[in-house]
């Protein structure tokens, strides 16, 4: 290191390692510097077919069920894929709080039969700013934020930072469809959790280079390293790592626009739990398609007590008493309690049969107290209704 130069021109000398570290930095990663002349920011673009399959994945999302616009709260009825910004922030932390920096901001978006790819990076921390000039021209252009656990940690952070920096963009009001919150919903009983990298194995069928790839818990310390040190070998995992997940999330809505929109495919899916697609359709007031999703399974033999139920549900929903009963009954015979608790209100209010809803009370009462675990609120109440019942059968004449 040249100690005379440090002291006697500091300026020069920082200048001087900041154009090391940034021939390193392109010598690493393929990129570009933006032509900000303080603090640039260093620029990837990558292009991929959207028709082509990326790790054997279609990353095309030819349509946006209206199920989906529903839930998501996306009013527009014509967005198509060419609309949407998919956002994902790598960060000096993994918990949101004061002062976190998002130091690699990873956008994707549909241009001219293309899926791109963008990711911008700081050098420096006080290329934030710059990074922020480039990304808003996106958020401004594209009308809807795709995202996987970004309302509640990419966006927040997003808005902190440009506050920070004396930005503002109305990023509340701009229609966000968050990948995570719609996964929950479509996946949580079909695989351990959903997280991307556990949807990615269970249900994309993708496994992460441990070789090529980084552990997310390691990218803060990774950075601040490269910051201390200007060695720009380990960046590479976390340029990778933040394109996987842009890809990815693409590539699971294109998945999930293609097998959940009605009339679903005649070819079931096997990664798609359909029952849970009949439950958003329920959910969002399309109690029809929920229900024609629900009997087309009972119909291909798929056969749960859970499935039933809610179909019995639905047709009591209907005030179809005969067909509620039909599936209650098959859910009683799969030894469902919540079946059964519903079978025995309709025996009693709609068929009158109070000998039938008291044996069915009594199996009930007889099975809960069995539980290991009692529920302190369900066992009164069956008292309650089979003293009712014997009270009514005493008074018929």
């Amino acid at each position: 290191m040249n100690w005379g130069k440090m002291l006697s021109d500091p300026e020069s000398f920082s200048e001087e390692i900041k154009a090391k570290i940034r021939r390193a930095l392109l010598q690493t990663v393929k990129g570009e510097f933006s032509a900000h002349g303080d603090y640039p920011v260093f620029v990837t673009k990558k292009k991929f077919s959207q028709t082509a399959m990326t790790d054997g994945l279609p990353l095309l999302v030819p349509h946006i069920p209206q199920v989906i616009n529903d839930w998501a709260g996306i009013k527009d009825n014509s967005i198509t894929h060419d609309d949407l910004l998919i956002l994902d922030l790598e960060t000096t932390g993994l918990t949101r709080g004061g002062g976190m920096l998002a130091f690699l901001i990873g956008i994707g978006y549909y241009e001219n039969d293309n899926f791109i790819v963008e990711q911008y990076f700081l050098p420096e921390p006080e290329a934030e700013v710059n990074a922020f000039e480039l990304l808003l021209p996106h958020l401004e252009r594209k009308s809807v934020l795709v995202t996987f656990n970004g309302k509640t940690f990419d966006l927040p952070i997003l808005e902190s930072r440009f506050l920070h920096n004396q930005l503002w963009i109305d990023l509340r009001s701009k229609p966000h469809l968050d990948l995570l919150l719609l996964a929950r919903r479509l996946w949580k009983k079909k695989v351990p959790s959903c997280a991307l990298e556990t949807l990615e194995y269970y249900i994309l069928g993708q496994i992460r280079d441990k070789e090529l790839d980084i552990e997310s818990e390691i990218i803060p310390q990774t950075y601040f390293q490269f910051l201390i040190t200007g060695e720009p070998e380990l960046l590479k995992r976390i340029f990778l790592h933040n394109q996987t997940d842009v890809l990815h999330t693409a590539a699971l809505l294109a998945l999930i626009s293609a097998q959940i929109d009605y009339p679903l495919p005649q070819k079931r899916d096997d990664r798609i739990d359909y029952h849970a697609v009949a439950k958003l359709y329920s959910s969002q007031g399309y109690l029809e398609e929920g229900k024609n999703i629900l009997l087309a399974l009972t119909e291909e033999k798929y056969l749960t007590a859970e499935l039933v139920y809610d179909l019995g549900l639905i047709f009591k929903q209907e005030k179809n008493w005969r067909e509620a009963e039909r599936f209650f009954r098959r859910g009683m015979e799969l030894l469902h309690l919540p079946s059964m608790l519903e079978l025995g209100k309709l025996l009693e209010r709609k068929n009158k049969d109070y000998e039938g809803a008291l044996l069915l009370a009594e199996a009930l009462l007889q099975r809960l107290e069995a539980e290991p675990v009692q529920n302190e609120n369900k066992i009164p109440d069956l008292k309650k209704r089979i003293t009712r019942l014997k009270s009514k059968m005493e008074k018929r004449p």
